[in-house]
């Protein structure tokens, strides 16, 4: 059985029901998906989430590459 501290805080962190939305599994597993493809191989970079009203847009992803040892400079 929960102690009351953490029933305080389940109740405290959902959402007035005026705001409450879709249930989450519904709500994110589309874009959720085309997230864990952009991150997915990818060693530095960013995958950036746009949100416009409570709903996601777009998916942006910036892919850096990275060198272990500078590059010689014209064949030095």
């Amino acid at each position: 059985m929960p102690d009351s501290l953490s029933a305080r805080r389940s109740v405290a962190s959902r959402p007035p029901a005026s705001e409450e939305r879709i249930p989450e599994e519904t709500a994110v597993a589309p874009w959720l998906a085309l997230v864990a493809e952009k991150v997915k191989n990818m060693h530095y970079g960013v995958v950036q989430i746009v949100i416009h009203d409570s709903k996601v847009v777009q998916i942006e992803r910036t892919e850096r590459t990275r060198f272990d040892a500078p590059q010689p400079v014209n064949g030095r």
